[in-house]
């Protein structure tokens, strides 16, 4: 297991051109599509030691104890986030406050909260509270979905949860598309008249944790075995108060998925008067519908769009940087070089030698 001892911490975070918090995972934490457990254990009063902060996935191991006066201290975070992956918070000890978009939460010890990707949300740090966030790519949650599918025993089967189904069903998409953009969280919340839930759900984490930390050999089926036995917990209406909720209508989400896709069959390169054309709607509404979903405006989503093609081809063609940047619309070099390093922090020459350089080319 690889140690860190560097101050920050081993999280990415890229402010958007609105100036949000996009959270992504660095690429020296990742791990094909492992999950990530993160640990915060916060105390508001303790000025010396207010913070810890925990980071395990399967190559990298990180812990760091944060002072309040430190700028780097992650409790100092008050602006929403977002992630291309999906995250279930589990408060262990004390009570967290946790704003989801425009609605405020508070979660006590034993209760968890399952966020879509794209939700805007942020911890508050103003209560004692230790919590573990797994992030779940969702390619791990695409597999492990394909995994629970092919179950052999009915027992198995029969323990299955049509909601829990139908959440990662919906909103992960299928191989080859992009993430389904669903304004949706589940919290869970266990019966207070069983007192072995809350011991029963810990154990299970704390073997998580442990084949995070001391892997050996099994260890990765160990852990898809684990998270879906989490699941199979939450899933039982009998242990847990099951609470989905939904930001937005089901109108709101099919235009938004009719916007990306004539974003996505041009490139990006389609402008808001050609988009109101194609849909039908006045290009005021659908740039509230992008921004709501995405944090973008249509101009800005695009572009992201154009961008994201454009490392598909630096990565997998022979094309040149001129032959991408006109196959994608561009009229001004100059201009895609600058837009690409805002978004990428290098150049896409450079960025297309790191690739190749990663993969021993």
């Amino acid at each position: 297991m690889k140690s860190q001892s560097n101050s920050v911490p081993p999280i990415g975070i890229v402010n958007d051109n609105l100036n949000n918090r996009f959270m992504i995972r660095t690429q020296n934490t990742i791990s094909a599509s492992a999950p990530d457990i993160i640990f915060e254990t916060v105390h508001p009063d303790d000025k010396e030691r207010n913070f810890i902060f925990t980071f395990i996935n399967p190559n990298t191991y990180y812990s760091h104890t944060f002072r309040s006066d430190d700028p780097t201290n992650p409790a100092t975070y008050e602006q929403l986030h977002y992630h291309d992956y999906f995250e279930l918070i589990y408060v262990i000890t004390g009570t967290m406050y946790q704003q989801i978009e425009t609605e405020r939460h508070l979660y006590t010890a034993g209760s968890l909260c399952l966020l879509n990707c794209f939700i805007s949300h942020q911890e508050e740090f103003s209560t004692d509270f230790r919590a573990l966030f797994l992030r779940l790519s969702v390619p791990l949650m695409r597999t492990l979905r394909e995994d629970m599918d092919s179950f052999y025993f009915s027992i198995e089967h029969e323990y299955r949860n049509q909601l829990i189904d139908q959440y990662f069903d919906s909103n992960i998409g299928k191989p080859g598309q992009g993430v389904i953009i669903r304004k949706e969280y589940i919290d869970f919340i266990p019966r207070e008249d069983l007192p072995d839930i809350r011991p029963y759900m810990y154990k299970l984490f704390d073997k998580l944790v442990k084949q995070m930390v001391h892997p050996e050999i099994g260890s990765t089926y160990n852990v898809k075995r684990i998270l879906i036995q989490i699941l199979f917990e939450l899933s039982d209406s009998s242990h847990y108060r099951i609470v989905p909720l939904n930001i937005g209508t089901d109108q709101e989400i099919t235009i938004f998925q009719n916007i990306r896709a004539q974003i996505e069959i041009h490139h990006g390169r389609i402008s808001r008067q050609e988009l109101e054309a194609a849909l039908s709607y006045s290009g005021s509404y659908l740039n509230r519908i992008v921004k709501k979903y995405t944090g973008y405006s249509i101009k800005q989503f695009a572009l992201a769009v154009s961008l994201k093609e454009a490392v598909d081809r630096l990565q997998n063609s022979d094309m040149s940087i001129n032959e991408i940047c006109n196959s994608l619309g561009f009229s001004n070099l100059t201009y895609f070089y600058n837009a690409f390093q805002q978004k990428y922090g290098t150049t896409p020459k450079k960025y297309r030698e790191n690739y190749h350089n990663s993969l021993g080319i």
